[in-house]
């Protein structure tokens, strides 16, 4: 899927090689191919150098990126900081012609020449746009069922504008959307687009650095999340190292911090000691004993229905509004069903009996695109419910009629005759009570069923 100069950064390789660990494992097991360029230098970061030296800012910018314009590449970046001051340079240069010629004069003497042709893509933006979520889940083999994620997206990914045009600066959504189609449940909080506040410590201010922390960690705790997802090291310097550090002061904080890229590697099935997950300051231990919960559930699930496709059916969701029950009664939501069976949450959809409004009209399947439908699904869990003390009364006593007789209602054999019909042949209603009967006494029943997914696929 593309061969790219990959650009670590200074903070990864120094600081968090086990980020690095887990976005070469997530690249490789995605198809890319990684090239590593000699010559590369800090990007360089912009409160120590930009403010500064301008001039040093972009010169120095614009050399990495042509080394990479020299190889023929484009670049990716998994720090924040790097893809900003990247973006940054490669729009500032592309109008200051005046500035891009003077600083290709000093590049000349080492053959080198910035023009601006590359592409610049953050780790993040190549998962979530490049392939998509559907594409990255659909090789998971143990999804992120079950968990409550938070985001955190860093100033740098999402701003400055016009230079960085990834996603909307106030009110990004592409991380969560991800996360959910790899089987998560994203939790909003009020903080989530506040800074981290990491540069402070840069300049000398730990305590209102730490304050920035403090006040988002305990926003997340309220909010009862498993695990905040970064895609920034500085940021994950913030949320980890600094959190830590709280914990010494013993603040009643305990929040694992992941990198995205981390989080795809476990749900590929690389064990955390070989990605050094243990290399974490802030345990990641409660959040790898409830997925470990959550996977029994996910079992329990799996016998009943087919999760691969009930996870494609989830992370397509192109079909979402077209149900027609659902624009009648919004609170029949089909693809959030799927969505809850996907994290394991199976005996709560079956209790709540909402699948019996699903009308079996197929319209889902019939749009699809992929040509799968929700409908077996839903008659998956109406037979589960069923099995159970669940279901309508009303339903229950229809298949009570039917053992006994065959039909759902005997013949107006008055009404015929007055229209002049008559009788019609015998029912075999006998004979179905004598078939189920024996199936019954055969123990053939649901448990000889196949697992279903959200459909049948061609």
């Amino acid at each position: 899927m593309g061969e790219f100069a990959v650009f670590w950064g200074c903070t990864i390789p120094a600081r968090f090689p086990f980020i690095e660990k887990a976005t070469r494992l997530v690249m490789g097991d995605l198809g890319a191919q990684i090239r590593e360029l000699e010559g590369h230098t800090c990007c360089p970061e912009g409160v120590l150098v930009k403010g500064t030296d301008e001039d040093a800012y972009f010169t120095t910018a614009a050399r990495n990126l042509a080394l990479v314009e020299k190889a023929g590449l484009d670049v990716m970046t998994p720090c924040n900081g790097c893809y900003s001051t990247f973006m940054e340079a490669h729009s500032h240069l592309a109008t200051d012609w005046r500035m891009r010629e003077r600083i290709n004069e000093r590049l000349a003497p080492e053959n080198l020449r910035y023009d601006g042709r590359l592409k610049i893509s953050h780790f993040a933006e190549w998962v979530c746009d490049e392939l998509g979520g559907a594409l990255v889940a659909s090789k998971a083999k143990t999804p992120l069922w079950g968990m409550r994620l938070a985001v955190h997206y860093g100033c740098h990914l999402l701003r400055p504008q016009p230079a960085v045009r990834w996603d909307d600066p106030l009110h990004p959504t592409k991380v969560e959307s991800f996360l959910t189609a790899m089987g998560a449940r994203v939790v909003d909080y009020p903080t989530k687009m506040q800074c981290c506040g990491g540069a402070l410590d840069r300049v000398g201010e730990r305590e209102a650095s730490l304050a920035f922390c403090r006040n988002k960690l305990y926003d997340l705790k309220a909010n009862e999340v498993d695990a905040l997802v970064v895609v920034c090291p500085s940021c994950f310097q913030q949320f980890d190292l600094n959190q830590a550090a709280l914990q010494r002061a013993n603040e009643d904080i305990d929040i694992p911090v992941f990198y995205l890229a981390e989080l795809i590697a476990l749900a590929y099935g690389y064990e955390p000691s070989e990605m050094g997950l243990d290399m974490h300051r802030v345990s990641v231990r409660p959040f790898l004993d409830k997925w470990g919960v959550a996977q029994g559930d996910k079992a329990a699930v799996s016998k009943e229905f087919d999760v691969a496709l009930l996870g494609k059916c989830y992370a397509c969701q192109a079909c979402k509004d077209d149900c027609p029950v659902c624009k009648i009664d919004p609170t029949f939501q089909p693809t959030e069903m799927i969505g809850r069976l996907l994290r394991g949450e199976m005996d709560g959809v079956v209790s709540e009996g909402a699948a019996f409004k699903c009308l079996e009209c197929f319209t889902c399947q019939e749009l699809c695109h992929s040509h799968i439908g929700m409908a077996e699904t839903f008659r998956k869990l109406k037979e589960v419910a069923l099995a159970g003390e669940g279901g309508p009364d009303s339903v229950r006593q229809a298949y009570a009629t039917f053992l006994k007789t065959g039909t759902l209602g005997a013949p107006r054999e008055s009404a015929r005759a007055k229209l002049g019909m008559g009788p019609l042949p015998a029912s075999g209603g006998d004979v179905i009570a004598r078939l189920m009967a024996e199936e019954s006494a055969g123990d053939t029943g649901a448990a000889g069923v196949e697992p279903v997914g959200a459909g049948c696929e061609e």
